[in-house]
């Protein structure tokens, strides 16, 4: 018998679930569109389709064990949603105890971001790294911290929110709130943004990171500009942590060399020199897959 996790990762833009095993290999994956506006019991249903699509790839004697969700929001210790500032209509869903009503599973929670620091450092970029950080450029910006070899969740759950980490006290209005959040100035959806301020006609990130690679002026300022910011942010955490290394993945990492320049000289310029030059900062090896296979680990060790 092989223990099996469901594993899914609920992002802002993509809704995703893999069956995935104890050693971490990818049974089945399945993707769909997060559906704009979803309700709880349409949320709930489209899992269960997706739920019935994994288990058709099992093998004989694979059981599923658990499942785990990646969620882009706070959550309280009961499984309560809130602050999802990309899925709205989610707010206040107890996806816990739902899932376990659907699933009749153990359910583990995990926010995506954290998820997305246990995965690389269980079989990523900071595999044998005791001390690091992710940092995720998607939709939004998230953040995993994992301090001696273990996730840094908090007491209330909601540490490692470094996408509202604030860069620029006036700045852009944020979902969370707030103003000036790096969220605002690092996430896919900002440099979208900040390229069409800029005269681009970008409908997304990859517009702005294509027309910087053609050498457009414009885009190269945006890119910049992320950066810069991105830096003072990283500055930030290395004085505070002290990690050995930054895991940076998401989307908008698909733009690495056209921001990563900036955002090591910025860091080296604003944080300590020997824990700035100790803090290696790397790419992802994982990919998307990063999130999806720490909320597996999770669930497994749950």
């Amino acid at each position: 018998m092989s223990d099996v996790a469901l594993a899914v990762d609920m992002g802002g833009t993509n809704l995703r679930m893999a069956a995935i095993t104890r050693d971490g290999l990818v049974v089945r994956l399945v993707r769909n569109e997060t559906p704009r506006n979803v309700s709880p019991a349409e949320l709930i249903d489209l899992l269960g389709r997706m739920a019935d699509e994994c288990r058709a790839s099992l093998e004989a004697g694979m059981q599923i064990m658990g499942i785990g969700v990646g969620v882009p929001a706070n959550f309280t210790h009961e499984g309560v949603l809130t602050h999802l500032t990309n899925v709205p209509t989610l707010n206040g869903m107890n996806l816990k105890h739902d899932l376990a009503e659907k699933f009749n599973v153990p359910v583990t929670l995990e926010n995506d971001a954290t998820a997305a620091a246990i995965g690389e450092n269980w079989l990523g970029a900071s595999k044998d790294v005791s001390d690091s950080v992710m940092v995720t450029l998607g939709t939004g910006v998230g953040g995993g911290i994992i301090i001696d070899d273990k996730p840094l969740r908090g007491i209330d759950g909601t540490a490692g929110k470094i996408g509202h980490m604030c860069v620029e006290p006036d700045g852009v209005p944020c979902g969370c709130g707030s103003r000036g959040c790096i969220e605002q100035y690092a996430s896919a959806t900002a440099i979208a943004r900040m390229g069409r301020e800029n005269g681009l006609d970008a409908k997304n990130s990859y517009d702005v990171y294509k027309a910087a690679g053609e050498g457009d002026e414009r885009a190269r300022a945006v890119f910049q500009t992320m950066g810069t910011y991105l830096g003072i942010t990283l500055a930030g955490l290395v004085n505070a942590l002290n990690p050995e290394m930054i895991v940076i993945g998401g989307g908008a990492a698909a733009g690495w060399d056209a921001f990563i320049e900036h955002v090591r000289i910025e860091m080296h310029a604003r944080a300590f020199h020997e824990p700035a030059e100790r803090s290696e900062i790397f790419r992802s090896q994982l990919g998307d897959n990063a999130g999806i296979l720490g909320i597996a680990r999770s669930a497994f060790l749950a």
